[in-house]
């Protein structure tokens, strides 16, 4: 008999793994050693900040920078606003595109078919084509140069309702129906089944939601014109630009404060991310692989 044997396809050759290694820690430069310059520019005085160097740690340890930034720039209202944006924004982007996810895992409901089809047509429409369409309705509705523009914009998203309805999908019927003949409604059966069993989907939608609603910019300079209404990363471009960047009294803002503004907008993502990370990983490995 000939013997059969099985090839390991799972496991990665070691010149693979150098490879990826060595990818891995390209990238991981890219991306940290800006970081690791901007926070220890953040730390130096004045006239430190603005050598043109990288700069490992700073020569003349100062905090003048974030005392600057806390007493002379205006930058707690965008702040705010960024707040507000971000939290009431991912709060209705979860509930929305859950809603849609539940809607759509629903075995037989009249056009269904025709509802599909909707979802899946803004994933075959670049963002660019659609900008004036955005404006017109947001001007139509009398959102322009409010922050619920930004807050509405992109509320709904095709990934995060597919990627909930695959959770939903995921989890057998035999619990819904036992809560049926409990006299369970739809909205109760969703808030007590399908929602508490779909904590990893709900994670990866969420932070998915709270990095580009915390991040965003266009949509900031598309819609809003009024200096009280700016957020944090408008804000942040005002404040780079040379042009621009003067405070109160006129003065040039210093390099430092430019960082310490930087370092503090990272601050809310870099302190939420570690605690849904696993959650996060996960959602998106499993939602894309149910059925």
């Amino acid at each position: 008999m000939r013997e059969h044997r099985r090839l390991k396809i799972n496991e990665p050759t070691p010149v693979f793994k150098a490879l990826n290694t060595v990818v891995m820690i390209l990238l991981l430069g890219v991306m940290a050693i800006p970081l690791w310059n901007i926070l220890v520019v953040s730390f130096t005085s004045d006239m430190e900040s603005f050598e043109v160097e990288f700069k490992l740690l700073p020569r003349e340890p100062s905090v003048s920078g974030y005392r600057m930034l806390l007493s002379s720039v205006q930058l707690w209202r965008p702040f705010l606003n960024n707040v507000f944006v971000t939290v009431v924004g991912t709060l209705l982007f979860v509930v929305t595109n859950s809603l849609a996810g539940f809607v759509l895992m629903r075995p037989r409901f009249p056009g269904k078919g025709l509802l599909f089809l909707v979802y899946l047509l803004p994933m075959m429409v670049p963002g660019g084509a659609i900008i004036i369409p955005l404006y017109i309705t947001m001007k139509r509705l009398g959102l322009i140069d409010s922050l619920w523009s930004v807050t509405l914009a992109g509320v709904g998203s095709t990934f995060a309702i597919f990627l909930m309805r695959n959770y939903f999908t995921s989890i057998p019927r035999s619990l819904e129906e036992s809560a049926h003949m409990d006299g369970a409604s739809q909205f109760r059966i969703l808030g007590r089944i399908y929602l508490p069993l779909s904590t990893a989907g709900l994670a990866t939608i969420t932070l998915m939601e709270m990095v580009g609603k915390w991040n965003h910019f266009f949509s900031a300079v598309l819609y809003l014109h009024s200096a009280e209404k700016q957020t944090l990363q408008r804000a942040l471009q005002g404040l780079i630009s040379p042009s621009e960047s003067r405070l109160m009294t006129g003065e040039i803002i210093s390099n430092n404060i430019r960082a310490a503004a930087i370092v503090v907008a990272l601050i809310p993502m870099l302190a939420i991310y570690p605690f849904i990370q696993r959650y996060f990983i996960k959602g998106i490995f499993l939602g894309a692989i149910k059925e």
